[in-house]
């Protein structure tokens, strides 16, 4: 299992990078927030177009593949911070957890990896209770109110 998890991981990386155009290489842009040196920084990456067709039919597959929420959340962490997801993608994959905590907690996460952030309000519908609409919300906008 192991093993074939770093083997779906591997060729995320190298359908990601190849596509994004990323070979590597100090880009010096991450402004303290803990991202490590060498990383792009998420939110300046909004000219960046959003994931293609084929990289989110790779994403949904390796994550439909995975049994428990668990995994679906780390896998769907490492997609976010190695490509380029704008909102509807990140619903797509959202909708592929089990529980509104895991969706809500993904959402979070990969709000400033976001190459249209201004959407996020349209996330409503991915969640099967307002409250953790609302919360995700007031996590990554500062003065959402309900």
């Amino acid at each position: 299992m192991k093993k074939t998890l770093f083997v779906l991981m591997l060729s995320l990386v190298t359908v990601f990078g190849m596509a994004q155009g990323r070979h590597g290489g100090s880009r010096g842009n991450d402004r303290g927030h803990g991202r490590g040196p060498g990383r792009e920084y998420p939110h300046e990456m909004h000219h960046q177009p959003c994931a293609t067709p084929e990289q989110m039919q790779l994403v949904l597959q390796v994550i439909d593949n995975q049994s428990f929420d668990d995994k679906k959340l780390e896998i769907g962490k490492l997609c976010v911070v190695l490509g380029h997801f704008c909102t509807n993608d990140l619903a797509r994959i959202a909708e592929k957890f089990s529980f509104d905590d895991n969706r809500k907690a993904f959402l979070i996460y990969a709000y400033p990896y976001c190459v249209d952030p201004q959407n996020y309000y349209s996330l409503k519908e991915v969640f099967q209770f307002r409250s953790n609409f609302d919360e995700m919300m007031e996590k990554t906008h500062p003065g959402y109110s309900r």
